[in-house]
């Protein structure tokens, strides 16, 4: 049974499928350590790729693995994503100038760990010999189609014109975390011919959404991976350049330092998270300083969950029916500065509503909501309460 033909992969029994899943955190563990103990330059250089990692790629490949036997998910997708992944890792290799060697030592590294994993899971719980027999040779098969699918990436990358993949490996620099070791900016800008920029944004696509599909001048750097493709905007203008893409659903990030790309590529990222949960509104684009509420609600959702019992109290025990109007008074009503009659303006209300539902919240809470000096924190939380999908 090999990977070539995964839909004639049967699925695992149920519950030794949820033994593998209840086993993944420990032998990911396993393998990110046998890889970094016995390749720790390789592991160290692919820490510093753009969007990977040693323990990501590990997690995702055994995923896959588990995935091909899955019943609610086809062997082909779980195939498709292990080669979309590698294709991704190969094209990186190929365009910071590392030979394909050591990702094959690390995959024979990982795959030693897994099968021997394989062997002490089937001795103890006593699989048949043929459940045993098929796991290994699909992890074998996994790792072949892995390696073909790099060899593959790397090809296509190192075909292309050296100018862009001088301005790929620009774009990757740009949006690198701190303290990722590489060239300096202004090495990479003159080798791509790119002029160093003092601020940049980034727009993050829908997936999909293929920048090729957008007519975009030459100081825009494109990342066309299908899963999260995104624009890199040299001294973004506000509200931003007549030809910016009108995606639906693309989010701006921050303008920033050129030397902080990271930080716009992740807000970005955020709130199309948010876009696609339905939670924010998908316009063309979004800007995340628009959204900076709902953004800062999206990350502090513990710590919110936390105060809104301290804030609102007894509110929060009523009827959905008769708590979301009280709330959306209230954080309108905070929003507009204490004023009931643009509250009740901005509601659609009249201003008698808006004071009776004050009313009723003081009440309720004993008259220490809405507190004076706890007003950004209440803002917040309603913020949270509020927004679907966070």
């Amino acid at each position: 049974m090999t990977l070539a033909n995964p839909q004639d992969a049967g699925p695992l029994p149920g519950e030794m499928r949820r033994m593998l899943l209840r086993q993944m955190p420990a032998v990911v563990d396993e393998m990110e350590e046998a890889v970094r103990t016995g390749l720790p330059d390789y592991a160290n250089a692919a820490n510093g790729m753009n969007g990977y990692s040693v323990r990501q790629i590990i997690d995702q490949t055994v995923s896959c693995f588990v995935s091909i036997h899955d019943v609610t998910r086809p062997g082909p997708a779980a195939t498709a994503e292990i080669i979309a992944l590698y294709e991704r890792i190969g094209a990186q290799h190929g365009r910071l100038g590392r030979p394909l060697d050591v990702l094959r030592d690390a995959l024979d590294l990982a795959g030693r760990v897994a099968c021997r994993r394989l062997i002490e899971d089937a001795y103890r719980e006593q699989w048949p010999e043929s459940v045993l027999a098929t796991l290994t040779e699909d992890a074998f098969d996994l790792i072949g189609t892995a390696i073909a699918a790099a060899s593959r990436g790397y090809a296509d990358e190192c075909s292309r014109d050296p100018l862009e993949v001088q301005r790929d490996r620009l774009r990757d620099a740009l949006v690198a975390d701190a303290g990722h070791e590489s060239q300096p900016l202004t090495e990479l800008a003159s080798a791509a011919g790119w002029q160093l920029p003092r601020t940049l944004a980034v727009l993050a696509l829908p997936a999909g959404d293929h920048p090729q599909m957008h007519v975009l001048p030459p100081e825009v750097l494109a990342d066309r991976s299908p899963a999260a493709p995104y624009l890199i905007l040299p001294d973004p203008r506000d509200p931003g350049p007549r030809w910016l893409p009108k995606a639906k659903g693309a989010v701006l990030g921050p303008v920033v330092p050129v030397d902080r790309g990271a930080v716009s590529l992740r807000w970005a990222r955020r709130g199309l998270d948010l876009v696609e949960r339905g939670t924010l509104p998908a316009e063309a684009p979004l800007r995340c300083v628009d959204q900076v509420a709902v953004l800062s609600a999206f990350q502090s959702g513990d710590l919110l969950e936390a105060a809104a019992a301290n804030l609102l109290g007894p509110l929060l025990a009523l009827p959905p029916r008769r708590r979301t109007p009280l709330l959306e008074t209230l954080l309108v009503y905070l929003r507009c500065g204490d004023n009931a009659v643009l509250t009740a303006e901005r509601l659609h209300v009249h201003e008698q509503t808006v004071r009776y539902r004050l009313r009723q919240i003081s009440q309720l809470t004993d008259g220490t909501c809405p507190d004076p000096e706890l007003h950004l924190e209440t803002m917040l939380v309603l913020t949270w309460l509020l927004s679907p999908g966070i």
